[in-house]
């Protein structure tokens, strides 16, 4: 799955969390949003949090992702 994909089933409806807000920006961005393939995921990481940065995420969306990211790299291994 990607990284939207797991974004959008555990945190879109996280109300007043980073997290939640993270998922609800990326939902409003999903033609802009970088949708990442299998595997690799220190050049995806790197990619959506460079996009992130280009769109002037603050430091709670870019902590958030963060958080977000190493939690979707742990499912994923699984």
């Amino acid at each position: 799955m990607t990284f939207y994909t797991f974004m959008m089933r555990t945190h879109l409806h996280n109300d007043d969390t980073p997290k939640g807000r993270l998922a609800r920006s990326m939902k409003s961005s999903k033609d802009r949003f970088p949708k990442n393939g299998r595997g690799k995921y220190t050049g995806w990481h790197r990619l959506i949090r460079c996009y992130l940065e280009r769109t002037n995420a603050d430091d709670e969306i870019l902590i958030a992702f963060e958080e977000s990211w190493e939690e979707y790299v742990t499912c994923e291994k699984k």
